[in-house]
């Protein structure tokens, strides 16, 4: 869905126009005409919503005083518009986002030169620092108010949908434990008791029958809960590095820099159940799946990954880009003067059949089923069923993880490390070429 929000006011002599529009270059003039002709038949403060071609519009008009307009009143309207009917019920949020914007130009004061130039005949002199001011003020509210739009309004991603339910550790133990192979319903029922006695397994299993991860058949007397979509998360080397090496000789330091930041990364990077859960957290977190997102495109000024949330939103932002940092998914740095964010490793969610159904499915039909990038999964190892019993509150908003330490002792990564850190190895070979080889690249580049 696209969106763009839009301010238009009452000009004194040719009518209404649109004043500020973002993004800048989302709305045509035609578009904008429109929203002018919206106005022009508005005459009452309140909310509203037109909508003309494929496009919707919610409005909100009001009137803020000014000692330059005729009746001593500027009138406005706030609008955003979108590509496709809203979801619905979502015109209240933006009706009471549109009255706080409203109420924040009507509690300035002298906003309203905002909307003058400097060779209006109102304007003096002294009055020029404060045009520039109020109009970067209602800019910068605008796009504050459209982020905080899209915040709500994207629709997600098929990935954050699967980071969201596998984020939960009861539902991502559950996953795991089905992996292996069918499970009767009783024993499976007793399992989950013993180690989550805090959590509803039928409600886990009825979310999970929805979604298409697990199919429950009953055979004879017993029922079986068998698992058709295993979910994995996996970190690799970021494709970029490729684009940058191609694309920007000339900043051939920064890929340097890049490159070896990624490299000290993956030689000692080992996969493990405690990290995969904490990759789906971290995916299932629209800021964070949206910084990652960008940064998939290339390095980002800290500032320009800031612009992309609300005012208000930034410091949750600040604290999400330290927690990626902390779990090396991007990296921060100076580079010519300002302060840079990459994307240290990117992270691929894959969905295949488990792996005992894969064994059962003809060799020739498994290129339809498995995904391109599909990564072999952690090899689960038989043990006694001797959990540990965890908390509901170390189960609940945790960032660390800690109460999946008994995940960790029920999986043996050993067994599968060297498959592992070849298949990043291979990865790796391919995004990162030989050193001699990129040098030769980029002399041959620039003699061309």
């Amino acid at each position: 869905m696209q969106m763009a929000v839009a301010i238009s006011y009452f000009h004194r002599k040719i009518g209404p126009i649109v004043w500020y529009s973002y993004p800048e270059e989302a709305l045509s003039e035609e578009e904008k005409g429109h929203l002018a002709d919206i106005m022009d038949q508005s005459y009452e403060e309140g909310f509203f919503m037109h909508k003309f071609g494929i496009l919707t519009s919610m409005n909100y008009y009001f009137e803020i005083p000014s000692e330059w307009a005729r009746g001593n009143k500027e009138m406005l309207m706030i609008s955003l518009i979108l590509d496709s009917a809203p979801q619905l019920g979502f015109e209240k949020p933006i009706q009471s986002w549109a009255e706080s914007f409203a109420n924040r130009l009507k509690d300035k004061n002298e906003i309203y030169k905002a909307f003058y130039n400097t060779d209006d005949s109102q304007v003096s002199i002294e009055d020029h620092q404060d045009l520039k001011d109020f109009s970067k003020n209602i800019r910068f509210w605008l796009k504050e108010l459209y982020w905080v739009a899209v915040e709500v309004l994207r629709e997600k991603t098929e990935e954050e949908k699967w980071a969201a339910i596998m984020s939960h550790p009861q539902i991502f133990k559950v996953i795991k434990k089905l992996s292996k192979e069918p499970m009767d319903l009783e024993i499976l029922t007793k399992w989950f008791i013993t180690i989550f006695p805090k959590f509803n397994l039928t409600e886990i299993l009825k979310e999970l029958e929805e979604q298409k991860f697990i199919f429950i058949n009953t055979i004879g007397q017993v029922t079986y809960v068998l698992l058709v979509k295993d979910v994995n998360i996996m970190r690799v080397p970021p494709d970029v590095i490729i684009d940058l090496e191609e694309d920007s000789p000339d900043t051939s330091d920064l890929t340097e820099i890049y490159i070896n930041e990624v490299r000290d990364f993956f030689e000692t990077y080992t996969p493990t159940p405690l990290d995969s859960l904490t990759l789906f957290k971290l995916f299932a977190d629209p800021k964070v799946y949206n910084v990652i997102s960008q940064l998939r495109e290339g390095p980002l000024p800290k500032e320009k990954i800031l612009s992309m949330v609300s005012d208000i939103s930034s410091k949750s932002l600040l604290k999400s880009l330290d927690l990626l940092v902390s779990k090396s998914i991007i990296q921060e740095f100076s580079y010519s003067g300002e302060f840079l964010y990459l994307l240290r490793t990117d992270v691929i969610l894959t969905a295949s059949f488990p792996e005992y159904l894969k064994r059962l499915i003809p060799r020739d039909m498994k290129g339809y089923i498995a995904r391109q990038r599909s990564h072999k999964p952690l090899v689960v190892k038989e043990i006694e069923e001797k959990p540990d019993i965890l908390e509901e509150d170390d189960l609940i908003e945790k960032s660390n993880y800690n109460m999946v330490s008994a995940i960790e002792n029920e999986i043996d990564i050993e067994s599968n490390i060297d498959e592992n850190r070849k298949l990043i190895s291979e990865s790796f070979k391919t995004l990162i070429k030989d050193p001699e080889e990129k040098k030769e690249k980029v002399k041959k580049k620039k003699k061309n």
